[in-house]
């Protein structure tokens, strides 16, 4: 792996502390570590930038290196060894060694100079070479012109190129030589042998690293990785091709010979770029879950491409990381308040996988992955019984009607309606006995003021005989005829007809028209037993019943305003209105109904976790005083707020069998697919596979990426043809994902709730402490 610049990889220490639980084990690193993330891995060119005074370049061994540019382009090319010229002296064709020795003796002797002889066997002649190498034209010129002033003119300046193999070609070329299964290509380490070497010691293929800006000092090359920052990294982050990263861009030569490109970024700046990448919903517990899931599996994973010269890539395939782009104020706040902070199972920090929508439930990791790890278990995606919908509650001091009689149900709604536009209820709590008794004279005085209201009558006069029927079908013909309409508009017959009931004859003579005309219109009913007790009062249960008639049959039926809900927050009713919300106070006293089945019910409380369908009255101060809750199709879980929390997909038999034979050969024709097996969470973990070579089987999470689903926690629907073949499959499933370890949905509305972060984390991660590690 390539050396970190700043922190070595021996941080990472185990110290022992019999205080801690698990075994007295206990995490620590000596200092925050650096993170490498490989950022491209494919590279012909690249450009490095900043918005600061210039460019700061670094690599192994050497040197700071101050560019005096804001902007260089990076790219990698053969390795050009330095051509170097040099310039020797020799004085030519002499015909005989005698001769050749008398002039080297003069040369000496006259110049101070060496004079060697030698053959030229080519020619037959002999040579003297006079003096040392010169390395510039200059000391040549000069050198040739003092031995022309000293009497030897026919002295011949020779020049001679010479490729000079760099300390760091040797190095590299050794470091290709023992690296294994590195693809880095590029020097990470110098060398320290001055052996002498041969021409095969350096490898033909070697590339180096160029980098090219418009001063002089931005303008080399190097065999060896180049880091790139900004003189003030955290006021102006360097850029790669535009885009911001905080720490520095590092660029070396892979095995392909092009470039790769990497972040190496202190371990909480990183996590600046992953929190809001990966949970950007609007809970500050849920982002700060996020962040310590984040660092441990960071930390969990360093050197996971150590081949490669890095430890994560940005995508899921590690963690979701955007650089400087995507940060937040709230992601940052999180990463800040958690520092160091890390989950650990016995000592050891855990590989945090999380999940976007886990559909419900969470899987034990074995199903997925292979592995089975103790502290990734399968959970709920929920809390305990009552909790999970405490932060959801709608509640009041009303008591639930307590009931015997199945038929007074509506009664109950009927009542509570009544009450909040006027009518007199006088008790807590409605019961079968209070339905049965008789109303009091004030409340019949009430009820009957409030119709004579709606029909702009005089009140009338009450006592104790007005609940009789006789009584009440006197007063209620005045309020809905014309005096004499009943008399003048039906005859003897007529009455006779409608009043045709078992004791219709206790009925006053004088009345009978008036009763005649309210049974023909439907405003008095009869008992079961075929009988109307005209002299018996009324029970509060008839008098409700009768009228309920009255205000249907006039269209006076308290008309409720309609919404849908949104998950209610701190006891106030929360309403959709496009896409904002709204915000209810709902009164401590609200007559409160919920259902169940097709029926309502009163009840003390209800949780309101968004989806409702709700009717409600408000009061003349806008409040909620009466509430009914149809409850909502969609989950209830924590993770509700997905738009993943239900899907479905159909394909059809060729699209599955395409997909599934990518990672399952030898299928032949498919006939069929079934689930052989499920996991904790009911996601299927074994899967079936009929061809006509067989029965095969897919295990794990390669069920979901070879049918390419969003998640493997599904039903299958079959469609059949006309043979009795599969024609094509429905997949009818929940979540996103691999549905292992955190929830981040469900981590958001754990949060929304008033979890804290560090719960969040034990409920998704089985049996962990959380541990500052630095």
């Amino acid at each position: 792996m390539i050396q970190r610049s700043i922190f070595a990889l021996t941080t990472l220490v185990i110290l022992a502390c019999s205080t801690l639980a698990y075994d007295g084990e206990y995490f620590f690193l000596v200092q925050e570590p650096l993170i490498r993330i490989g950022l491209s891995t494919n590279s012909g060119s690249v450009s490095i930038t900043t918005s600061d005074s210039s460019l700061v370049a670094f690599s192994p061994d050497e040197p700071l290196r101050m560019l005096g540019a804001s902007r260089v382009s990076v790219s990698a090319r053969a390795y050009r060894p330095p051509v170097i010229e040099n310039y020797r002296f020799e004085i030519q064709n002499l015909p005989t060694q005698k001769e050749a020795n008398d002039l080297a003796a003069e040369i000496r002797e006259e110049t101070g100079e060496t004079a060697l002889v030698s053959i030229n066997p080519a020619a037959n002649t002999w040579i003297v070479w006079v003096g040392g190498i010169k390395e510039t034209l200059e000391d040549a010129n000069e050198f040739k012109a003092e031995l022309a002033a000293k009497g030897f003119e026919d002295t011949v300046m020779v020049a001679e190129k010479k490729t000079m193999v760099s300390d760091d070609a040797i190095a590299l070329s050794q470091q290709m030589r023992t690296a294994g299964k590195s693809e880095v290509r590029s020097l990470i380490r110098t060398t320290g042998d001055t052996k002498a070497i041969g021409p095969d010691v350096v490898n033909p293929n070697l590339r180096e690293v160029i980098v090219n800006g418009p001063s002089d000092s931005a303008q080399y090359s190097s065999l060896k990785s180049v880091s790139f920052g900004s003189f003030n990294e955290r006021a102006n982050p360097v850029k790669l091709n535009g885009k911001a990263y905080r720490g520095k861009i590092e660029v070396f030569v892979n095995s392909r010979g092009t470039l790769t490109v990497v972040n190496v970024v202190p371990l909480e700046e990183y996590l600046l770029g992953v929190v809001p990448s990966e949970l950007s919903l609007p809970q500050l517990e849920a982002q700060k879950a996020q962040a310590v899931a984040a660092r441990t599996y960071a930390i969990a994973n360093i050197n996971a491409y150590g081949t490669k010269g890095f430890d994560m890539v940005p995508t899921v395939s590690s963690q979701v990381y955007k650089g400087v782009s995507i940060e937040s104020k709230m992601g940052t706040q999180a990463v800040r308040e958690t520092r160091g902070i890390v989950a650990t199972y016995k000592g050891v920090p855990i590989t945090a996988y999380y999940t976007s929508t886990c559909g419900g439930r969470t899987e034990n990791s074995e199903n997925v992955f292979d592995k089975a790890d103790p502290y990734l278990r399968g959970v709920e995606c929920s809390l305990e019984a009552r909790r999970h919908f405490e932060p959801f509650l709608i509640k009041t001091v009303r008591q639930p009607a307590k009931l015997r009689d199945e038929g007074n149900l509506e009664l109950v709604r009927l009542m509570s309606l009544l009450a909040v536009n006027g009518f007199s209820m006088t008790t807590n709590q409605i019961t079968d006995e209070w339905l049965e008794d008789t109303p009091a004279e004030g409340e019949i005085s009430n009820w009957l003021n409030q119709i004579a209201s709606k029909f702009g009558k005089t009140f009338p006069n009450v006592n104790k005989e007005t609940a009789k029927p006789v009584e009440l079908a006197r007063i209620l013909s005045g309020f809905l005829y014309t005096p004499g309409t009943a008399d003048t508009l039906l005859s003897d017959s007529d009455v006779s007809y409608h009043l045709s009931f078992d004791d219709a004859a206790e009925i006053p003579k004088d009345r009978r028209a008036d009763f005649a005309m309210l049974m023909r219109d439907g405003y008095f009913k009869l008992h079961p037993d075929l009988t109307l007790k005209p002299n018996r009062p009324f029970s509060r249960a008839g008098m409700l019943r009768l009228i309920r008639q009255i205000y249907e049959k006039k269209k006076w039926t308290p008309m409720l305003q309609t919404g849908t809900t949104k998950a209610a927050v701190d006891g106030k009713l929360v309403l959709r209105s496009g896409k904002s919300e709204r915000q209810v106070t709902v009164r401590p006293d609200v007559f409160l109904f919920r259902q169940f089945g097709t029926e309502l019910y009163q009840v003390r409380e209800a949780a309101l976790v968004g989806g409702e369908d709700v009717s409600y009255q408000t009061d003349t101060a806008g409040t909620v005083i009466y509430l009914e809750i149809k409850p909502t199709g969609i989950p209830t879980v924590a993770e509700n707020m997905s738009p993943f929390t239900n899907w479905s997909t159909t394909l059809g038999a060729g699209a599955v069998q395409s997909r599934l034979s990518r990672y399952v050969r030898g299928i032949g024709t498919l006939y069929d697919i079934n689930i052989k097996q499920k996991g904790y969470s009911r996601r299927a973990v074994e899967l079936e596979i009929i061809g006509s070579n067989g029965v095969k089987t897919l295990k794990g999470g390669k069920i979901r990426s070879a049918l390419r689903l969003n998640e493997q926690l599904f039903v299958i629907n079959k469609r059949y043809d006309s043979g009795n073949a599969v024609a094509s499959y429905t997949f009818t499933g929940r979540g996103w994902g691999h549905g292992v370890g955190m929830c981040q949905y469900g981590a958001y509305g754990l949060a929304k709730m008033g979890v804290k972060y560090d719960e969040i984390i034990k409920h998704y991660y089985t049996g962990v402490d959380l541990t500052r590690a630095y």
